[in-house]
């Protein structure tokens, strides 16, 4: 699969809805499992980048090492780019790459992180196996994904179940596993790594207005998305009819005073 691109399997296809999902993450609420095995002078990858907002508070924390921020949208980089810029932050840099072949010598860094982007992967265990080959002796890996069964809501919506059963079926269709994260340390050991303990991160909730609107907004988003929608209906999975009646009744629910949306991300760390 080296020269398969990680775009053709990734199932946000939509950048502004990637975009507007991911560019409020914080370093400290997101991958607050890993941040304690970080030290001054750390060389840092991160795997999976986006918009770069948790990897430049990365490069603060490890300043003045170096940190190198990895993902197969070229789009997303160049945010991420601007955002340095703007932060002012020197020893950050950003690249495109997939993770399945790193162009990067062995034991070049004193720390990886991959944040959501195993889950989208055929072959999880494939590209832990290219973190551990990265990694200085002693050096540590943090992952993090979502696993998808452990949603909750409130109040109940017929809508927002077709929505997560959809997901589902997309991610699975496009070789990802909505589930594997609960097996993380299980992974990690099996790809080489010496030691691991298992983290849980619940920062993936909506509970204000503001935030449960921004999450409608995103999931209109990708399921307006001409590849979602392409495939949604082209494996008969629901009718264009039916997804437009599902978009206006989840921002109608999100308009509720009491609406609730939240899942847990299971996350590991792993030492060479």
């Amino acid at each position: 699969m080296e020269n398969q691109s990680f775009e053709q399997f990734y199932s946000i296809s939509d950048a502004e809805a990637q975009q507007t999902y991911v560019g409020v993450r914080r370093a400290k609420e997101w991958v607050g499992f890993f941040l304690p095995h970080l030290k001054p002078g750390f060389s840092v990858l991160d795997c999976g980048c986006g918009v770069g907002s948790i990897t430049l508070d990365i490069a603060e924390l490890v300043a003045p090492g170096q940190v190198i921020g990895i993902d197969v949208d070229e789009g997303q980089l160049e945010v991420a780019r601007a955002n340095a810029k703007e932060r002012g932050l020197t020893n950050v840099s950003f690249e495109q790459a997939n993770v399945y072949a790193l162009r990067f010598a062995d034991s070049s860094f004193d720390a990886v992180l991959a944040h959501t982007i195993l889950v989208h992967l055929d072959d999880p265990l494939r590209a832990l196996r290219e973190f551990k080959r990265l990694l200085k002796p002693g050096g540590v890996v943090g992952i993090s994904d979502d696993d998808l069964d452990t949603i909750v809501f409130s109040p109940e919506n017929p809508f927002l179940r077709k929505f997560i059963k959809l997901f589902i079926q997309m991610m699975h269709h496009n070789g990802g596993d909505p589930f594997y994260s609960r097996h993380l340390r299980s992974l990690l050991l099996e790809a080489g790594f010496s030691k691991t303990e298992g983290h849980a991160v619940a920062a993936d909730h909506y509970g204000r207005l503001e935030e449960t609107r921004r999450l409608a907004t995103v999931l209109e988003d990708i399921f307006r998305s001409p590849d979602a929608v392409a495939l949604i209906t082209g494996q008969e999975w629901a009718s264009q009819a039916e997804l437009n009646e599902m978009i206006d009744e989840i921002k109608q629910w999100a308009e509720r005073p009491d609406a609730f949306f939240a899942w847990m991300y299971c996350a590991a760390v792993g030492w060479v």
